[in-house]
């Protein structure tokens, strides 16, 4: 509407229009500060940080019905791109349930068959001919041209629903929620960074990916080591308040990076170096959600900041989608830095806790550590339970003669070969057999493979029996007698074991040659001991799954003849992960070593204690090359001895097995043949999504830098455990 000039009134009309204007001015100031008044006190400043452009609104929509309206047994058929179009949404099957994962895929491809048709009418140009494609029509406007439809026909996608556990990470977000803003806060941030989780893992601590990414803010192992301590013992990664602290570093050295929170926090999914080449090429975030594409960056890194908004969103009123909830309480905890090494069983024991309750206050101790395979290590922050009738730190000062070491658990790696026994191992490292099976979580009867890597242990101080002591809020009673007597009695039962475990074994199967092992028949089949089974159904099914596939006959390739245990069990890890041979040169120890699958140069710097760029120019490799899996590499020794490179080695694989399991089972075996242009990179990401070293689990002979077409491989097929 045109502007009306002044001149056109008469001095009195002019006076009243200014008067009205004058008015209008007042009650529109203070209506809108009534308003201002009326929002939390964040709001202007939230919107401020965390702009909603026009341009991914769609997207944060179609999100906030992903997280609130459906769940985990429905799947939305929608356009990639354009997150407005639904097509349909479809039932699914229980994930947990077995077999769910192929009757999906089945009932997902079938839809999309059906929507592919329709468009693929539509785009001849023609009127629609029916109901069905009148309302695929009508969702794309009436601009809509035959090339729309045409392209559509490559965009579509389902898209699981989250409602279930968005709801449970909001309860379980009671526990870390109000430490973790205080943690934004004092690191100069929005506070509302802390919704990211709900995106990243539903606010679950245990959540770990296919591809290694752990705990609650789902840092891999490369990114989580800049900030935390990952290794074998310890993985900080599954704390939430000590990841809550390096997300919060890494968050900020983003903004830093950006200068604005969409690029940082699309960073934290798709990496800083990615988001500056998409930086240099299209500029602002609003041009890159809109017109970038590259290779790695697909769906996830462009929707991570849309996924972000709306569960903030959601999150910030959740009473409004899921209405009332209890929310878990936080746990008060006492802390004590721990002034040695130290057995968390034998800690467990003399503080009279159940190992389960250190293990629930500490998740950032690893598996190797609550079995006493390996010390928490000192300086390590002990949590503790709050105890108003105990002073721990006191308790821990009188206990410390009892509980401490000076140095962590060692080991030596051997790789069992063809007729060996874990007798004989035992005896010619000069270790007690009862040492070597727990050492490496053996059966009873000390079943070994061949290729196998077995942790030997080295002689250690035997632990140091409590004496009576007078300590503030226990009685001696209870944390001398009392415990000297549990631990007798455990050391008697377990010696006892050990024994008739020792006996068995010089006359069980497992003192003959390994290649004399029997495969149990059909008929007899053995359960395996693993963790990647939560039901014996299950490990039957696929016991006798795999004891199929070792006797069916391939036309190309010979499959590998393994025992079930060898592929299933976390336990074992196999791979020549020995130092192949030593040699000086002008003074330097040089050896020489096979790459096995998922080690890159920078593990190897890592262990050995040097720079990556001195193992580059050691062996001549050009920068950004990446290793091949077989290749021969020769490595620098002045810093770390042999023993040292070959142990880090082996809990490397050993921990990668061991997570994985702990979250995923294999619920069958499939055989693909390899085609032309097939990797295995290409076969391991984008065909399966299955982890590359599971792979070689299941074809442990097959070389992968030598792949043929028409090959034959065995694919696991993965499905997540129940949370």
């Amino acid at each position: 509407m045109p502007i009306l000039d002044r001149a056109y009134f008469s001095p009195e009309c002019a006076e009243l229009m200014k008067n009205y204007r004058y008015n209008i001015l007042i009650v529109t100031m203070t209506f809108f500060g009534m308003v201002l008044v009326s929002l939390p006190a964040s709001a202007g400043r939230i919107d401020a940080e965390f702009p909603v452009y026009d341009g991914i609104r769609p997207n944060v929509v179609f999100w906030k019905k992903i997280y609130t309206q459906y769940s985990t047994t429905q799947g939305v058929i929608h356009d990639k791109k354009n997150l407005a179009i639904i097509y349909e949404v479809i039932d699914l099957k229980d994930r947990n349930r077995h077999g769910s994962r192929k009757i999906n895929k089945q009932r997902i491809k079938k839809v999309k068959k059906k929507y592919r048709r329709i468009l693929a009418n539509l785009a001849q140009g023609k009127a629609p001919r029916d109901s069905q494609e009148h309302r695929v029509a009508a969702l794309f406007g009436s601009q809509a041209k035959p090339v729309d439809f045409r392209n559509a026909m490559r965009n579509l996608r389902c898209q699981v629903g989250q409602s279930d556990p968005f709801r449970q990470g909001i309860i379980r977000s009671g526990s870390y929620l109000s430490e973790m803003k205080q943690i934004f806060r004092d690191a100069g941030l929005p506070e509302d960074l802390v919704y990211l989780p709900h995106v990243e893992s539903s606010f679950n601590p245990k959540a770990y990916s296919k591809f290694g990414a752990a705990g609650m803010w789902q840092f891999t192992r490369s990114t989580g080591k800049h900030y935390m301590t990952v290794s074998y013992a310890i993985d900080e990664r599954r704390d939430p308040i000590i990841s809550t602290r390096a997300a919060a570093r890494l968050l900020k050295r983003n903004f830093k990076q950006f200068r604005n929170w969409p690029m940082a926090i699309t960073a934290y999914n798709h990496g800083v170096s990615g988001m500056l080449r998409a930086q240099r090429r299209k500029g602002d975030y609003e041009t890159i959600f809109k017109e970038y594409r590259s290779r790695i960056f697909k769906f996830a890194s462009r929707n991570f900041y849309s996924e972000f908004l709306a569960a903030r969103e959601v999150a910030h009123d959740y009473q409004k989608y899921f209405g009332k909830l209890i929310l878990d309480a936080p746990v008060r905890t006492e802390e004590v830095v721990l002034a040695g090494y130290g057995s968390l069983p034998e800690i467990a024991r003399h503080l009279n806790l159940k190992l389960s309750a250190l293990r629930d206050l500490n998740p950032a101790l690893r598996r190797p550590v609550l079995k006493g395979q390996k010390y928490v290590p000192r300086g390590f922050h002990l949590k503790l339970p709050a105890r108003y009738d105990r002073d721990w730190q006191q308790v821990m000062a009188a206990l410390a003669p009892q509980i401490y070491k000076n140095y962590q658990k060692r080991s030596r790696i051997y790789i069992v070969r063809k007729g060996d026994t874990a007798g004989e191992i035992a005896r010619n490292h000069g270790v007690k057999l009862n040492d070597l099976i727990a050492a490496n979580n053996l059966d009873a009867r000390a079943t070994i493979h061949i290729d196998q890597n077995l942790r030997i242990p080295l002689p250690e101080d035997k632990p140091v029996r409590m004496a009576a002591a007078k300590i503030k809020g226990a009685t001696p009673s209870r944390l001398s007698a009392a415990v000297q007597t549990k631990d007798a009695m455990a050391e008697a039962n377990e010696q006892s074991k050990m024994a008739a475990s020792k006996q068995q074994n010089e006359k069980s199967k497992s003192e003959l040659p390994v290649a004399q092992i029997e495969v149990p028949g059909p008929q007899q089949p053995r359960l395996v001991n693993s963790p990647d089974f939560d039901t014996i159904e299950s490990n039957l099914k696929l016991e006798a799954a795999l004891l199929q596939m070792q006797t069916k006959r391939s036309g190309a390739v010979q499959k590998p003849q393994l025992l079930p245990e060898a592929i299933m069990n976390a336990d074992i890890v196999q791979g020549q992960l020995a130092i192949k041979r030593i040699r000086t040169y002008n003074g330097r120890s040089i050896g020489s070593i096979q790459v096995e699958v998922e080690e890159t140069l920078g593990h190897y710097a890592e262990w050995l204690e040097v720079s990556a760029s001195e193992i580059r120019r050691l062996n001549g490799l050009r920068f950004g090359r990446p290793l091949r899996i077989n290749q021969s590499i020769k490595i620098p020794l002045q810093r770390v001895t042999k023993e040292d490179f070959e142990e880090k080695r082996f809990e490397f694989h050993k921990e990668l097995a061991e997570d994985f399991f702990a979250s995923f089972r294999v619920e069958k075996v499939e055989t693909y043949t390899v085609r032309r242009g097939d990797s295995i990179w290409t076969i391991s990401k984008e065909k399966f999504d299955v982890p590359l070293w599971l792979i070689k689990k299941y074809n442990i002979h097959l070389d992968f830098s030598e792949l043929q077409p028409a090959q034959k491989l065995n694919i696991p097929i993965i499905q997540k455990n129940q949370v």
